[in-house]
């Protein structure tokens, strides 16, 4: 009872929002405004391909099969199956909390960071650095660290000299995450470096190159880009937010805020009531809200309802596939002729006619492939059989050779190959032309399942109200 009512919660705030708006159709119990329908064909039309060529008449008759079918689901209780009702209001609760989203929390959490920085900072600048490393081991002699310090002097003379230096830190730095960008740090304060570094960068200024610094890694020439105090809270604002946002503190905030109001209910509140209360008031606001919403929770049980009635059907229902295609022959019909069978493909002439005569005893078994597999390769005789397939020349390259006179040249690791089947001017069965039956079965099925509906539930298209859409 309790998940029809919040689908009946939702039907009835989206109808109030929508008292004004004239009837255009009704289906079953379903009321269409000319609002929703006006949603619905503006929404497909802006999308390339969807009804470009769809008048609004032609439009209506698609939107009335969308209807019935939704009834359909609605029949068969898809409206309060719990997996489906946990997957609309996942959706649902995404729209509306962007609703809740407490900007005074966010505020708090930007100043917050703000401060920490600010603290950390303790009125020193910010610092946009950039470094040359010379690595100096840790077991290196006093000679070796003499030479290294004799590199790093000869590297800070050069750019004294006027040399480049990303050049310089490029090819000669070693520390790996910032030569390949020329030396350059990220933005820092006090106690983001070891202290010799941070005490030899505060010195410098602007475009200033320090001499060579040692510290427990290797000597530094360091270059101060550029340096500035940390600029006031209301100014970095827009700036820390968009990082927040980037980070989700939008959905963080809104569930925050929810928690606040379940609590200050005393309990009494339910997620679930809140979210409720909020589509009533913002659909009332909104129109294309409740739309969207509505158009999403339809979606789901339309896509569950269809699979019953048409996808799997025309996936499974073998013997309505094959009645179809005979029913229907003159619409599958081959220009050229196909081969229809299998290539085998062996190591030996020996090996490949074992293989040929055991395909030809297991022809039409649907796991011959791994038959061969197992039986074969399984003693060491390395052969390959390709599942059953159905080509014209120019399909495949191994059958354009063995079947229809091409000229290239077996694999090197398969030099004896055969074509097992025969040649067809015409599909025998609809698996010869599976994939345009199976699209053609799946059209039949959702027309005759439109007509079974269309005769089950009652239906009306107001054709005076049809003739204002878009136009009033």
């Amino acid at each position: 009872m309790k998940k029809s009512l919040t689908a009946l919660v939702f039907i009835l705030t989206v109808f109030n929002a929508l008292a004004q708006d004239p009837v255009l159709m009704t289906v079953g119990h379903f009321v269409v405004t000319r609002g929703e329908f006006e949603y619905a064909y503006n929404k497909n039309s802006a999308q390339q391909g969807a009804v470009e060529e769809k008048t609004v008449e032609e439009y209506a008759q698609m939107y009335l099969n969308y209807k019935l079918k939704v009834l359909a689901a609605e029949s068969a209780g898809l409206d309060t199956a719990s997996m489906l009702l946990a997957e609309y209001r996942t959706y649902r609760d995404m729209q509306l909390m962007n609703y809740l989203v407490d900007e005074q929390f966010i505020d708090s959490v930007a100043k917050s960071l703000y401060d920490q920085s600010a603290a950390q900072l303790g009125g020193k600048d910010i610092l946009n650095l950039s470094h040359i490393l010379l690595l100096v081991p840790a077991d290196a002699t006093a000679q070796q660290k003499e030479q290294i310090k004799k590199r790093a002097d000869s590297i800070y003379n050069a750019l004294v000299a006027g040399a480049d230096f990303e050049e310089l830190a490029t090819q000669y730095s070693e520390d790996p995450g910032s030569a390949r960008y020329g030396g350059m740090l990220r933005p820092a304060g006090p106690g983001m470096f070891v202290k010799e570094f941070e005490d030899a960068a505060y010195l410098l200024q602007n475009n200033q190159i320090s001499q060579p610094v040692l510290t427990s890694f290797g000597y530094h020439i360091i270059k101060m880009r550029s340096r500035k105090p940390l600029e006031p809270y209301e100014q970095l604002r827009p700036q820390i937010i968009a990082n927040l946002q980037r980070q989700g503190i939008n959905e963080v905030s809104a569930e925050k805020r929810l928690e606040k109001l379940i609590a200050a209910s005393g309990g009494t509140l339910t997620r679930e009531a809140i979210l409720d209360s909020v589509l009533r008031v913002h659909v009332g606001e909104d129109v294309n809200l409740g739309y969207l919403i509505q158009e999403y929770r339809e979606g789901i049980m339309l896509y569950e309802v269809a699979q019953n009635h048409v996808f799997n059907p025309a996936k499974t229902d073998l013997a309505g596939l094959q009645q179809y295609f005979q029913a229907n022959r003159a619409k599958y019909v081959w220009e050229t002729p196909h081969f229809k069978g299998y290539i085998v493909q062996a190591k030996s002439k020996k090996v490949l006619k074992r293989v040929v005569s055991f395909v030809k005893k297991h022809e039409g078994d649907e796991n011959l492939t791994a038959l061969v597999d197992s039986v074969f390769n399984g003693q060491g005789q390395a052969v390959r059989v390709s599942k059953l397939l159905v080509a014209k020349a120019g399909d495949n390259t191994t059958i354009d050779r063995l079947v229809f006179g091409g000229q290239t040249q077996p694999l090197a690791a398969f030099p004896y190959e055969k074509a097992v089947g025969k040649k067809l001017k015409q599909p025998e069965s609809y698996q010869d032309v599976m994939q345009q039956v199976s699209i053609d079965y799946q059209q039949y099925l959702d027309e005759q399942w439109v007509e079974q509906l269309r005769q089950q539930y009652p239906f009306h298209i107001d054709q005076e109200v049809l003739k204002t859409v878009n136009n009033h």
